[in-house]
């Protein structure tokens, strides 16, 4: 199932006993009086191991003691707001409002996601990095009149509006459809391997290559432009991606705020690079979300930080620290390059393998070196891709 599901609605006009039921509306048309409205939320789900302490299937969902929001506007100053549990959500995904006069439109909000994003919204925040939890959002002001009725029933936790003895009307049902959407693509790295033996054409030239931690350069740091259309969901982020560095002191940039630190155990533990040893470690991957990007000079840069090399050779030493980084990336085929991270997509890329001249000095990474990495379906909505290690 695919991160933009649908949100399905019905929507009724009241039939009253002496009126007809023989009217036909459409469009956004309805019967004189008032109305109920059904929706229906699919939830979506991610495959595979996303990081630590995830299971091999999950299901994007509101996050503990969170709530889903489903408001729905209409004439005469109407708004009302049924609220979803966590644990509502998980038995039952469906609300209807009654006595709806003209709706106008139906809004969805989970995991506090919104409608427009902002400057004010920092690309590391903790909520925007989540995965299963993810913000999403969607709306419609579109209805059409179906040839299904129903009643309420009072008290009901799922619904909303109906007054003691509407249980005895009967309502004529209409359907729109709300697409949701999430605000954030994703890209994903694991079984990064130091080229060697079957691999290996040469001698490694390193004695010792220590790997520190991995970084996302040339991110957009907030949510500048970044707005939520019917039909379309999420625009890329607007403005001039960051030059960031591992620490802020090394390198061309600030201090990366989207990073991880080889050393932790989930990852790997850190070591020798010269090693065979795969980072991250098993069952887990470097993953990042940001805001979305198009043009192949403003998506994101995965960069390796190596901090300390030494040169099998003492006649040719090395300078220290080293860096090897994606810098282009390409369509599972290597037929296209890829020039857009598209928010609710997640990119995932597997067995980076590198070697000797992929590992360099130069933390901007200017030229390119045509290594070629794997990739594998996710969910939201996915890209299979390769890269190229700068060179």
């Amino acid at each position: 199932m695919r991160m933009n599901k649908f949100l399905m609605l019905g929507i009724a006009g009241l039939a009253f006993a002496a009126c007809s039921n023989e009217e036909e509306f459409g469009g956004n048309q309805f019967p004189e009086g008032t109305g109920a409205v059904t929706i229906k939320i699919a939830a979506p789900t991610v495959t595979k191991a996303i990081a630590p302490g995830h299971d091999a299937i999950v299901t994007v969902k509101p996050a503990a003691n969170s709530n889903v929001s489903i408001t729905l506007t209409g004439s005469n100053s109407y708004s009302e707001t049924i609220t979803l549990t966590a644990d509502q959500w998980n038995t039952q995904q469906e609300v209807t409002f009654w006595n709806v006069e003209t709706p106008q439109l139906v809004t969805v909000v989970m995991n506090d996601g919104k409608k427009t994003y902002t400057a004010s919204d920092a690309v590391e925040t903790p909520a925007l990095q989540e995965v299963e939890n993810v913000p999403a959002y969607g709306e419609t002001n579109q209805f059409t009149l179906t040839s299904n009725s129903g009643s309420p029933t009072i008290g009901d936790a799922y619904e909303g509006g109906a007054n003691d003895g509407d249980q005895n009307k009967v309502y004529q049902l209409y359907t729109a459809t709300v697409t949701m959407a999430i605000p954030m693509a994703r890209l994903e790295v694991s079984g990064i391997e130091h080229i060697r033996d079957a691999h290996a054409t040469a001698d490694c030239k390193y004695q010792t290559l220590s790997i520190d931690g991995v970084y996302l350069d040339n991110v957009y740091a907030n949510g500048a432009g970044v707005a939520y259309t019917e039909g379309t969901g999420f625009s890329a982020a607007t403005g001039t991606p960051v030059d960031y560095s591992f620490d802020g002191i090394n390198g061309t940039g600030i201090a990366a705020v989207l990073s991880d630190a080889a050393t932790d155990p989930d990852f790997g533990g850190g070591g020798d690079f010269t090693v065979d040893a795969v980072w991250p470690a098993a069952g887990n991957v470097f993953g990042y979300n940001f805001f979305g990007a198009t043009g192949e000079n403003n998506l994101p840069k995965f960069k390796i930080y190596f901090e300390n090399a030494t040169a099998k050779d003492p006649q040719h030493p090395l300078s220290e620290p080293r860096y090897a980084m994606i810098t282009k990336y390409w369509n599972e085929d290597k037929t296209e390059a890829i020039t857009s991270f598209v928010p609710g997509h997640i990119y995932r890329i597997i067995n980076a393998y590198l070697d000797d001249e992929n590992i360099i000095g130069d933390e901007g990474g200017n030229t390119l070196y045509g290594v070629e990495v794997t990739v594998t379906e996710a969910t939201w909505a996915v890209e299979t891709i390769k890269a190229d290690w700068a060179n």
